[in-house]
């Protein structure tokens, strides 16, 4: 076993480049899981899919897409978009 030896300076340097690590992990955490449970319109939607919403109802028809009616408009989760996105990616 070998014994390493520094200075408590450069250690502390280490644990706060360490906590500020810790900290912007738990708010990329909190990001996610809010953009979990946020939803959008089919206007947003087309703008982050770059796809007319006319193409949008066909996947909606085709079950490509999920869509939650409210308000007798179609909604869509961040999550389902970025899924769609991901299987879509070739």
């Amino acid at each position: 076993m070998e014994l390493i030896t520094m200075d408590s300076k450069v250690l502390d340097t280490i644990m706060k480049k360490l906590n500020n690590i810790e900290h912007n992990f738990s708010i990329a955490v909190n990001e996610k899981a809010k953009l979990e449970n946020r939803f959008v319109d089919m206007e947003e939607a087309s703008q982050m899919l770059n796809i007319s919403t006319r193409t949008i109802y066909k996947l909606i028809k085709n079950g490509d897409l999920i869509a939650i009616k409210y308000n007798r408009k179609n909604r869509f989760k961040v999550t389902e978009i970025e899924r769609f996105l991901e299987s879509n990616s070739h």
